[in-house]
Parts: structure tokens; sequence; C-alpha cells
């Protein structure tokens, strides 16, 4: 990584924080109980069961050597967030796409251990070659983990049709993570609709 590149890595992290931490919290009051004024600011509620959600992030496509975009390193960060305020829950990492000799699903996983996730966590997907698939594949491994749905993560412009393939496939998505990408308008709509997803239904 070249010291221009390590930088711009740097200051993505950075100021990505806030957002990340933003939903973070959004959880963590889901986790501990949903109070009176976040009930009253998303109507109509929906009950949902975040005893043991499924935390699944979504898989972009590798560089021609195999190693993964900037893109794709920010979805596992937030997937990784989310995953801090759940231990309890499995990590799935879903995508295929080989390049190079490495699927998208398995970069994450490196990325994951290499960070301290516990592999006994992780549950690697790497057969999907598009959302549709990514849905199709991760949704029974969801429930053969025994969980209590999905929180899906993934990036702005890219949340709406996961939220689609995944309500398709009988997922039961629990809450939202978007990492913000190329468009402001999208991030901020999309942004806030993270931010109730735990309180409505999403589809």
């Amino acid at each position: 990584m070249t010291q221009r590149s390590a930088a711009t890595w740097r200051g993505t992290v950075a100021r990505s924080r806030a957002l990340i931490v933003a939903l973070a919290m959004t959880l963590a009051v889901v986790a501990g109980g949903t109070s009176a004024g976040a009930a009253q600011a998303a109507p109509p509620l929906v009950a949902k069961d975040f005893s043991k959600p499924a935390i699944v992030i979504l898989g972009y496509g590798l560089k021609p050597d195999g190693t993964m975009r900037l893109i794709l390193h920010t979805r596992v960060l937030a997937g990784m967030a989310v995953g801090h305020m759940f231990p309890q829950s499995p990590i799935i990492v879903t995508g295929g796409n080989p390049r190079n000799g490495n699927t998208e699903a398995g970069q994450m996983r490196k990325m994951l251990r290499l960070y301290g996730i516990p592999e006994e966590r992780i549950i690697v997907e790497d057969r999907a070659n598009s959302t549709e698939q990514n849905a199709a594949f991760s949704v029974p491994l969801a429930k053969k983990a025994d969980t209590s749905g999905i929180i899906l993560v993934t990036s702005s412009s890219h949340q709406d049709r996961a939220d689609g393939n995944f309500a398709d496939a009988g997922g039961n998505i629990l809450a939202t993570v978007s990492f913000p990408d190329n468009n402001p308008s999208i991030n901020v709509a999309q942004f806030v609709r993270d931010v109730i997803s735990p309180f409505i239904t999403v589809s």
C-alpha cells in the first residue's frame, strides 16, 4: 500500500466512525429494550426479536489480483461494529465471484479473523454471484444457525435492492446497516431508513 493510499484509507475510516457508532448505538438501544421515545418516532411499530440476530455482510467484487476493494473493507468494518454489539451472534459473509483464487467471502473471513473475530462465529457462504444469490444462500444459513433474524450489512446504494432480495428469500430482516458510498442524497436517505429499521417492517 502506498503512502497516499494508506492516508486515504485512514481518512475514510476516521470519517466513517461517527456513522458506524450512530448505527451501533441504535442497535444497542434495541438490544437493551426499545425506549418510548424511539417507539413514538417510527410508527407503525413492529415487535422484533434481537436475542440472537445473524449479521450478514454482503460481498463486493474483488480486484483482479484477488484483494479486497475499499468498499468491501468498509462493509466488513460496519459488520464488525454491529458484531461487537451482539457477541452471541454469528457473522455470515456472503459472496463468491473468485478472482486469483480468492472469493469475496473468503477475503472477508480473513479480515474478520485479522481483527480478532473468533473462527466459530464466522459462517462463510462463498457460492453467491449476485445479490439474489446472496439472499437465497444466506437466509437458510441464518435459520440453520438458530438465529432470531438478520441484520443486513452492505453499502447505501445497494441496501434497497438487498432488502427486497432477502425479504423475497424469506429472510426476517431485523435491521439494516449501510456504509455510505458515492451518492450523498442516497447516503442520507438510507441512513434515516437504517436508524428506524429496527422498529419497522423491512422489505
